[in-house]
């Protein structure tokens, strides 16, 4: 079987299908106490529509489960790294396409760690910015 080109997926299906196929592979072998936010995260990854959200929702998972569970959220993290991006300006003009993969490579806690991060390096690198908070960070899906 062959993968389709234009699909971000190890199974061939929807890349947000292996995403939460690997999250429901989660709630057997996560405490229950982490259950409310593997459940939030899933609901996320089916409406497919605030990536921001799932983000957020994937670093609090992340941080409370990765120690025992490190396969899935490298698969999870590869998934999302690849299958979404950031896009950063403070105007239509002067935008970029931050790199996701290193962002969540430097294990931030946050959406909110991401945002002032990549603010940071605006700021540092662009004497004319003035004000960091102009810098507005979103997060879509590629392609899209």
């Amino acid at each position: 079987m062959s993968i389709p080109a234009d699909c971000n997926s190890i199974s061939g299906h929807n890349w947000k299908s292996d995403a939460i196929q690997i999250i429901d592979a989660l709630f057997p072998v996560s405490p229950t106490e982490n259950w409310n936010d593997l459940l939030d995260l899933r609901v996320a990854m089916v409406e497919g529509v605030r990536w921001d959200r799932v983000l957020n929702l994937f670093l609090v998972c992340r941080e409370r489960l990765e120690l025992d569970h490190y396969l899935p959220f490298f698969r999870l993290r590869r998934l999302l790294a690849t299958s979404l991006q950031l896009e950063a300006g403070s105007s239509p003009e002067l935008s970029s396409n931050p790199d996701l993969a290193l962002m969540l490579a430097r294990q931030p806690r946050s959406l909110a760690d991401i945002k002032r991060s990549i603010r940071r390096e605006w700021f540092e690198h662009d004497l004319e910015l003035g004000d960091p908070k102009l810098v507005k960070v979103r997060v879509v899906e590629r392609g899209v």
